[in-house]
C-alpha cells in the first residue's frame, strides 16, 4: 500500500521504522499506520499516582515516554529528574524540543541502563503495543531501585462500554476507537488487557503491593450518539470509586502500581 502524500512509500518492515511513521504529523503519515488521539496531560487518577508514589526527589525513567507530554511536563515541573526514552527519533526529538532529557533505544526489553538506577520507572500506554511485555515489565523492574515503584498503565478491553459493544451490536472494539473494529490489521495495539491479566503481569517479575485500578471512565461519556456532548463531565466521586473497586467494568484504562522488593524492609501485601 502506497502513500497517498508520499507515492510509492512502502509498508513499515520493522517496529523502529513503523513507529517512526505512527509519530508523523498527520498530513504525512501513511493510511496503513494509525494513531488515537494522544494524551497531551496525564488522567487526574494517574497525576495522583505521581503525587503518591513518586518521592520529590527521584529520579524516573519514562519508557515509551513519545512527545513527554504526560509524564516528563508533570514531573519535572514538580521538581522530579526526568528521562524519557522512545524507540522513534521524531518522539524523541519532540520531548528534547519541550526541554526534556529524551533518549532512543532499539528495545525497551533491553534498557541501556545499569541495574537499580531509577527510583521510579513509569510506562503510560505502552505496554499494549508491544510483542513481548513480561519482558519489557521485567526490564523496568530491573532498573528498578528496590523499594522504588513501577507505574503502569494500558486500556481495559472489558470495559463496560466493550462489552456492550459486543452485546449489542456484535463487535469487538477493544480501544474504543473506530479503526480497531474497521481494519483491525492495522491497529497498533496488538496486546489486550483486563484488571487481572495486568495484575498477573506485575507479578511475575516479583513485585509486591500490587494494585490495580481504573480510571478516565464515565457513564453518560460513553453512551452512543450522546456521549462526545457530555464527554468533559467530570465523572461523580461514586464512579471514581467504582473504578478502584471494580476496574474491570467501570474503568476504561487501567492504572498498575508495584514496588520492588527491598531486603532492608519487610515486605507488605
Amino acid at each position: 500500500m502506497s502513500d497517498r502524500t508520499s507515492p510509492g512509500l512502502r509498508p513499515a518492515s520493522s517496529v523502529s521504522e513503523y513507529y517512526e511513521r505512527y509519530w508523523l504529523p498527520p498530513d504525512r503519515r501513511p493510511p496503513d499506520v494509525t494513531r488515537p488521539q494522544l494524551i497531551d496531560t496525564p488522567f487526574p487518577a494517574v497525576a495522583r499516582l505521581f503525587d503518591r508514589w513518586i518521592p520529590g526527589t527521584a529520579r524516573c525513567l519514562d519508557v515509551g515516554c513519545g512527545h513527554g507530554h504526560a509524564a516528563g511536563r508533570p514531573l519535572t515541573a514538580t521538581g522530579r529528574t526526568y528521562v524519557g526514552v522512545d524507540i522513534s527519533a521524531t518522539a524523541v526529538a519532540e520531548a528534547r524540543a519541550i526541554g526534556l532529557d529524551a533518549r532512543q533505544i532499539e528495545d525497551a526489553a533491553a534498557l541501556p541502563f545499569a541495574d537499580g538506577e531509577f527510583d521510579a520507572v513509569l510506562c503510560l500506554e505502552v505496554l499494549e503495543h508491544v510483542f513481548f511485555p513480561a519482558q519489557v515489565v521485567s526490564e523496568m523492574v530491573r532498573v528498578l531501585k528496590p523499594g522504588g515503584y513501577l507505574i503502569v498503565t494500558t486500556p481495559n478491553v472489558a470495559y463496560w462500554r466493550r462489552r456492550l459493544d459486543l452485546l449489542l451490536l456484535g463487535r469487538w472494539n477493544p480501544f474504543g476507537y473506530s479503526y480497531a473494529v474497521e481494519q483491525p490489521w492495522g491497529d497498533p495495539h496488538i496486546r489486550f488487557f483486563t484488571a487481572g491479566a495486568l495484575r498477573r503481569l506485575l507479578a511475575l517479575p516479583g513485585l509486591e503491593a500490587v494494585q490495580v485500578a481504573g480510571h478516565g471512565g464515565s457513564v453518560l461519556g460513553d453512551i452512543p450518539w450522546i456521549g462526545r456532548r457530555l464527554r468533559k463531565r467530570q465523572a461523580s466521586p461514586a464512579y471514581r470509586l467504582l473504578e478502584v473497586q471494580v476496574p474491570s467494568l467501570f474503568g476504561c484504562f487501567l492504572n498498575g502500581v508495584g514496588r520492588k522488593p527491598d531486603p532492608t524492609r519487610p515486605s507488605e501485601t
